[in-house]
């Protein structure tokens, strides 16, 4: 009974172990990858590049606190809107995966929704997650879900809160 015992414990010690390691694995993992689309400050972007769907590109530069459009039309732009933009930088990430893992043309990459530049990040907005209200964007080799209130046409549309 008491070697029936100490195989049974041995096994539960293994059992724990095995699952601590892929708990702590899990863990390191999700520490390393970032929370956020991009690295960039959203106050320190001084260039925003738009183009949604097949419109014409849109472009945008930040001169002594103020945004001006400087494509196709050169004229000021509406700070607020493009600031708008600019923070898209700091969306919230609900999950990462390599680029390899899905079919570019059937989430949406092939022909993005909209591509955006901020400096020089460029981020490509696909179609929505089938399961969830996730919208995949890829940055770089990476294909982030996030949020779909994260996307530029919606940013845009949206009301400033003071209004």
């Amino acid at each position: 009974m008491k070697r029936a015992l100490r195989n049974r414990l041995s096994l539960l010690c293994a059992v724990i172990a095995l699952v601590a390691l892929v708990l702590w694995l899990g863990w390191r993992d999700q520490q390393r990858t970032p929370l956020t689309l991009t690295e960039l400050d959203p106050d320190s972007i001084t260039r925003v590049e738009l183009t949604i769907a097949h419109g014409a590109p849109q472009a945008f530069e930040k001169r002594d606190g103020h945004w001006w459009r400087i494509a196709p039309t050169k004229m000021r732009g509406n700070d607020e809107r493009v600031q708008r933009l600019a923070n898209l930088a700091a969306t919230p990430v609900a999950r990462w995966s390599q680029e390899g893992e899905f079919d570019p043309a059937k989430i949406g990459l092939t022909q993005p929704a909209a591509r955006l530049v901020l400096n020089n990040v460029i981020l490509r907005y696909g179609a929505l997650s089938a399961l969830d209200d996730l919208r995949y964007v890829q940055v770089g080799g990476r294909v982030a879900l996030v949020p779909r209130q994260y996307s530029p046409e919606i940013t845009l549309a949206m009301q400033p809160a003071n209004n």
